[in-house]
């Protein structure tokens, strides 16, 4: 308990009470207890005691904790000494001495005092101060005992203070769960850790955190992509990871975990194994705790609103469909009925004109149909990624198959008719595993770089003929190639019997393109 307020001096205070009564008892068993010293003792103590119990000036009392200390060390020579029944009592002064120094000022002043002692001691009573300490060898234990008692003090106040600090910190990161949607809140919680793990490197890796973080740094997306492709067997490990460079660097590595036991990340922390406390630990959980309750909010944030933008695309393109596209429809019908309709006598002088505007009716009309079918197309509520990932865990729901996504790479902004193609190629090429492979596993992986899009889809199934690949009909693969092929892109198949089809397509990209 500190003696910085008022509970702690009572407490303090009243142990002191308990020594000096306990050294008077003891000293009086030897007859040597006189009316003057009971009188000065208890008198000294009472009068310091309602001093530091009364708020005064810093001065005043320092003065009156050197005078304690002083007042000390006369009982001391008043009793026997090094041999004294007030020793402890003395010594508890020097408690009061820190309050008004550091720790480095008060470790000094802790051995002056406990070396002067038997130094002035054995000078007046005309002894060798070698001879005197040997003679009174009990001293140094008690010594020793409270420089151990001091220590324990000063570390225990150290960890409390900064085990404290800790708490605090977590508790003001309670702005995590009711500030949804922030930016920056993965290296928020990165750095709060960092802290709170005395500075140890902590990399937050989530898998979805480009749908509410923008930007993530390249260590973020290497070992995003290296957890992806290595994942840990157990939920809690300690492991090798290989860094950016290739050298191998010790990692605490933990499982994020949602709400329905769904893996959305990796928490990774810099440090040799066994070397996190319990302490350590128990804050890691709370943290996680709030992080999977922000992503949890954000997730359900971000699917309300794909589904009130999905819904307002499609209240858009009925209202397209019922008033503009009808409109141009019946203009395009009394277009046709007006060129059907002219007298011969102007036939040849007007009929260009009108066929001209049929042509740019018919025109538009199919550019609205065309912007109904993109804004009911489900796939633009969401970034490419998003969407495939979906696509293979609606496709693989209620079979034995089981999805494992891996995308590499990301890119802002990509032209309609590649993020279709390779939607479509995705599609149908799941499809046909869930149909035809009776595979246990099918495996995506869709790189982007500023050059190309690689999109392989592999499975572990019976596989293919070499005549069923290049069949036309079979399987829907000339669709497949007839759609890359179309974007100047390049696709291949390759199957064995009892090993898995493979199915590899490359799409160039426009540079202009923004690439991340």
């Amino acid at each position: 308990m500190s003696l910085h307020n008022r509970t702690g001096l009572y407490l303090f205070f009243g142990c002191r009470w308990v020594l000096l009564l306990s050294g008077l008892i003891l000293y009086s068993k030897d007859g040597g207890v006189t009316p003057g010293l009971l009188l000065a003792a208890v008198l000294f103590q009472t009068i310091y005691s309602l001093l530091q119990l009364n708020k005064m000036r810093r001065k005043v009392a320092i003065t009156a904790a050197v005078a304690d200390v002083c007042f000390g060390i006369y009982l001391l020579g008043l009793t026997g000494g090094l041999s004294s029944p007030f020793m402890i009592y003395c010594f508890t002064g020097l408690l009061m001495v820190k309050l008004f120094v550091s720790w480095r000022q008060y470790y000094p002043i802790l051995l002056f005092y406990t070396a002067s002692i038997p130094i002035l001691f054995a000078m007046t009573s005309g002894v060798l101060i070698y001879k005197y300490v040997m003679v009174h060898f009990d001293y140094g234990f008690l010594v020793f005992a409270f420089f151990c008692l001091v220590s324990l003090i000063h570390y225990v106040q150290q960890n409390v203070r900064k085990q404290f600090r800790k708490l605090v910190m977590i508790y003001s990161s309670r702005r995590m769960t009711i500030q949804p949607m922030k930016q920056g809140m993965i290296s928020y919680v990165e750095e709060l850790l960092q802290r709170l793990l005395d500075d140890r490197e902590v990399i937050l890796c989530v898998e979805s955190a480009s749908r509410y973080e923008k930007v993530q740094s390249w260590k973020h997306t290497y070992f995003t992509n290296y957890m992806k492709q290595n994942r840990p067997h157990s939920q809690k490990i300690y492991t090798q990871l290989p860094s950016p460079t290739g050298e191998a660097v010790p990692y605490y590595v933990q499982v994020l975990l949602d709400r329905s036991g769904k893996k959305y990340g990796w928490l990774l922390v810099r440090t040799g194994k066994n070397e996190l406390s319990i302490l350590h630990k128990i804050y890691i959980q709370f943290i996680l705790m709030k992080l999977e309750a922000f992503h949890f909010v954000n997730e359900e944030l971000l699917d309300a609103q794909e589904t009130a933008v999905a819904l307002e695309r499609d209240a858009i393109a009925q209202n397209i469909h019922d008033g503009i596209a009808q409109e141009l429809f019946f203009i395009s019908i009394q277009l046709f009925q007006l060129k059907n309709a002219l007298p011969p006598d102007v036939r040849e002088e007007t009929l260009p004109y009108v066929t001209e505007i049929e042509k740019k009716v018919k025109e538009s009309h199919r550019d609205i149909r065309q912007f109904i079918i993109e804004l009911k197309d489900e796939k633009r509520k969401f970034n490419l990624h998003s969407a495939i990932e979906k696509l293979l865990h609606r496709v693989t729901e209620h079979t034995e198959v089981v999805p494992i996504f891996e995308n590499i790479g990301w890119t802002a902004h990509e032209q309609l008719d590649i993020e279709e193609a390779i939607y479509h190629l995705v599609e149908e090429a799941a499809n046909n595993v869930i149909k035809h492979a009776k595979a246990k596993h099918i495996h995506v992986r869709i790189e982007v770089t500023s050059v190309q899009w690689s999109i392989t889809i592999k499975d572990d199934g019976i596989g293919m003929q070499t005549s069923e690949v290049y069949e036309q009909g079979r399987f829907g693969l000339s669709g497949m190639e007839n759609r890359i092929k179309a974007l100047n892109g390049a696709i291949s198949f390759h199957s064995e019997a009892a090993m898995g089809t493979t199915v590899t397509a490359y799409i160039p990209r426009e540079r202009s393109i923004a690439y991340v």
